[in-house]
């Protein structure tokens, strides 16, 4: 019994030991320890992520934001993680030949690995993107102008039922089943009924807002769950979609034609099912939540609802007419609102984590070491003062001024470069 008490008390004095050595190289000797930022982040970034995330409830993104406030546009919130809040930085990560790849770890826990958003090899990547790219063009947005509009009319219809009752509409539900439905019509090939439900639910709607927690367990605690199969990335109802048989649409299509698979393997059943879930869940919380900001901001501001009003009468004086896609982007006031609902709204506000390439990369005169994780924040990015001023108000005017191009440039809703999101039209 000694001897086992002995082997115990060394094995756990062996191990404190090795995080007290750990902890002091990374605070001291690790190649960031020059860099500001927590302390219980550079020792360990899980439970700092946890704490902020889960004990605060998803305020992390704000803790960083006050770092930056605090300690400038370079703060550390990892062992070898650099989050950055500056908007020319941004810019050179994402240029044409700057080689930083999506951090594994990290989207391997929000995404199926292989599908065009979660591919972390460049050259797979570009293979996918290439194949999806024309279901996403001007042309087809404009195609598929009369199926919104057919969408749209519908959760009009809803709506002026509810008024009819006096009853109130739960905005979010609504703009969340409108988009669902939309893009599930463009990828599936037929829409999920979300609009037509009394309550605007979808059961995967539901399923894929669950998984989100799972996501960012995984994210927090990647090693622990690589050896877990009690947290699976997706809840059960939406793995078993794998199984589904898919309506043929442009999209199928697009990725079981032969001819697009020439410089990769064709997909297999459950391969098809990951990329449509990707799809799905992509297309659908970023344009909802940039539809329910752009209409709550409208209505909650007086002088942005009447210039609004004043231009869609101008536009269409006769009250019948019906309003075209085609009409509806010409008018620089709408397209104003629009933008800025995208800028401000952020359905992604936290880290998009990428690898410093081999050979390193300058941040300020300083090169840092390849496979250091740089992150940046949409959410702090959009309102950056040195490009958005008086960036945390919503202000549509801002993008009818000569800077407007300007702001186009440096706007990060649907990030830049190779990786920018397929649906920005």
């Amino acid at each position: 019994m000694i001897a086992i008490a002995r082997v115990v008390i060394n094995s756990v004095a062996a191990y404190l030991a090795f995080w007290v050595v750990r902890a002091i190289y990374r605070l001291f000797f690790h190649p960031l320890s020059r860099y500001p930022g927590s302390k219980v982040a550079a020792v360990s970034k899980p439970w700092y992520e946890w704490y902020w995330n889960f004990h605060h409830k998803g305020m992390l993104v704000f803790e960083i934001e006050r770092l930056h406030e605090r300690l400038g546009p370079v703060v550390r919130i990892g062992p070898n993680d650099l989050h950055i809040n500056d908007p020319e930085v941004f810019r050179e990560m994402t240029k044409v030949g700057c080689h930083f790849t999506k951090d594994p770890e990290f989207y391997s826990f929000i995404t199926f690995p292989g599908t065009s958003i979660g591919e972390v090899d460049p050259n797979l990547h570009k293979i996918r993107r290439q194949v999806l790219t024309p279901a996403f063009s001007p042309q087809r947005v404009q195609y598929l102008a009369p199926m919104v509009k057919t969408k749209v009319d519908r959760l009009l219809e809803r709506f002026n039922s509810f008024a009819s009752q006096s009853q109130p509409v739960n905005m979010f539900k609504a703009s969340k089943a409108f988009t669902m439905d939309i893009i599930s019509d463009i990828v599936l090939g037929k829409e999920l009924g979300c609009i037509d439900n009394p309550e605007f639910k979808n059961q995967f709607i539901e399923y894929l807002h669950a998984s989100f927690a799972s996501g960012w367990i995984g994210t927090a605690f990647p090693n622990f769950l690589k050896f877990s199969l009690a947290f699976p990335i997706f809840p059960i109802p939406i793995m078993e979609f794998r199984n589904t048989e898919f309506n043929r649409s442009v999209v199928i299509d697009m990725l079981l034609d032969p001819a697009s698979a020439k410089d990769h393997s064709t997909l297999n059943a459950a391969q098809l099912a990951e990329e449509v879930i990707m799809l799905l869940a992509a297309g659908n919380d970023t344009a909802s939540d940039a539809i329910i900001v752009g209409i709550y901001q409208t209505l909650r501001n007086l002088s942005i609802c009447q210039k609004l009003n004043q231009e869609l009468l101008a536009a269409f004086p006769d009250i019948t007419e019906e309003i075209t896609y085609e009409k509806a982007k010409r008018l620089p006031y709408l397209t104003a609102i629009v933008k800025e609902a995208i800028r401000y709204s952020n359905p992604l506000p936290g880290k998009a984590p990428r690898v410093v390439p081999p050979g390193g990369f300058n941040l300020y005169g300083h090169t840092l070491p390849a496979k250091t994780i740089l992150i940046t924040s949409a959410y702090l990015l959009n309102r950056h003062p040195s490009v958005f001023p008086d960036g945390k108000n919503f202000k549509p005017e801002r993008w009818l001024t000569e800077s407007s191009d300007h702001f186009d440039k440096y706007m990060a809703s649907f990030y830049r470069g190779t990786r920018q999101c397929l649906g920005k039209e």
